[in-house]
């Protein structure tokens, strides 16, 4: 448990650096004649904090590939994300597809979830790791709640093999 808090920590503490840098990444050109350039690919950081169960309280720092960069502002966005959340109950990773309509930065978001508990999560036991599928609706910038379901995969699994999450906050 101390040690996979440690590395959680570890990489959130890692990722603060790059909140100020954005990064891209370009594919390679066609050398064809009358092949359209490939799609440029725009990498960023995120940070993020939600609260809610079983985490109690949690701080997110990620990384974000965004698959349509560039686009006007007005129209829909796609990013795929990647995030570890260590939390005073639980610590999370996930990888999260984010859908946008464009306007003010809100969306609905869907993904694969990691959890592990630790001493004194709320409604859900101590020191379990769970996996699963988390939904969030945002109708803000990025602000709004998420519900997942997570299935037990620690043993003793007849302890509560399935959890219900649900979280509000920034981010993801």
């Amino acid at each position: 448990m101390g040690r996979l808090r440690s590395l959680t920590t570890a990489a959130a503490l890692l990722a603060l650096p790059l909140a100020g840098t954005p990064q891209t990444a370009r594919a390679q050109s066609a050398v064809q004649a009358g092949a359209t350039p490939g799609p440029e690919l725009r990498l960023f950081p995120f940070l993020g904090i939600r609260a809610g169960t079983p985490q109690r309280l949690s701080v997110s720092a990620g990384a974000g590939l965004d698959l349509n960069p560039g686009a006007d502002p007005d129209q829909p966005s796609h990013e795929v994300l990647l995030a570890v959340a260590p939390g005073l109950g639980a610590e999370r990773a996930s990888l999260t597809y984010v859908y946008s309509p464009g306007r003010f930065g809100g969306g609905i978001a869907g993904g694969l979830t990691a959890l592990r508990t630790v001493d004194n999560p709320w409604q859900a036991p101590g020191n379990a790791t769970y996996v699963g599928a988390d939904l969030a609706v945002l109708p803000i910038i990025a602000i709004g709640p998420r519900v997942g379901i997570l299935h037990r995969v620690s043993r003793p699994t007849n302890d509560r093999a399935w959890l219900w999450t649900l979280d509000f906050g920034f981010g993801f």
